[in-house]
């Protein structure tokens, strides 16, 4: 299955950014998958996250997305793939470092913002592209965006919140990628779950 069809099926990439991942990676992973969570991303901005990331990637079923966020360097292409990564997701754009992910045969999302970024993107021969920061530009932006790139596959990521989740879908989002706003004390957010449940 080509990756923008594992996005259009997963609909949510749920980020996990926290210190404490690794000790909590189990649970966390139980209550997503439960909930019809398919795609998750561990960021490396965190002490623990390639044990985190390892450990995911092995409680996951077969047909879940395990991803790797804040990928920065070609050495965290390296270690998120030796860790089971099966996407990688960049907060900007970064010629080598999507050149580097290919040799590792390995999708990635780099962050775009422009259109010139959205095009030298796609001439790297991305498949999808993180729309970031998403959330202050906000519905109408992805919109216009659409208007010269309609073939590109938008994961709009960065600000967007469980309640707002639904209109960047109705915007021509791909998917959304969500974080702070996933759980609601610890339980995955009902309109999370709902998205999740209705078909793309």
């Amino acid at each position: 299955m080509r990756f923008v069809e594992q996005l259009l099926r997963a609909r949510v990439v749920a980020i996990l950014r926290r210190v404490d991942i690794a000790e909590r990676v189990d649970e966390l992973a139980d209550r997503l998958f439960a909930a019809g969570v398919k795609a998750v991303e561990i960021t490396l901005d965190q002490p623990s996250a390639l044990v985190a990331l390892r450990r995911l990637s092995r409680r996951a079923p077969d047909d879940a997305l395990i991803g790797a966020g804040t990928v920065l360097t070609s050495e965290h292409v390296d270690d998120a793939v030796d860790a089971g990564a099966r996407f990688l997701v960049s907060p900007h754009l970064d010629v080598p470092l999507i050149a580097r992910a290919h040799h590792q045969d390995v999708s990635i999302l780099p962050g775009v913002l422009t259109p010139t970024e959205i095009h030298q993107a796609l001439s790297c021969g991305c498949q999808a592209v993180k729309l970031f920061p998403a959330g202050p530009l906000g519905t109408p932006y992805l919109k216009a965006l659409l208007g010269p790139f309609p073939e590109v596959a938008f994961v709009p990521t960065g600000g967007i919140t469980a309640a707002t989740a639904a209109s960047w879908f109705e915007s021509g989002a791909t998917a959304i990628g969500i974080g702070s706003s996933l759980f609601a004390e610890d339980v995955v957010n009902e309109d999370v779950r709902q998205l999740l449940s209705t078909s793309p």
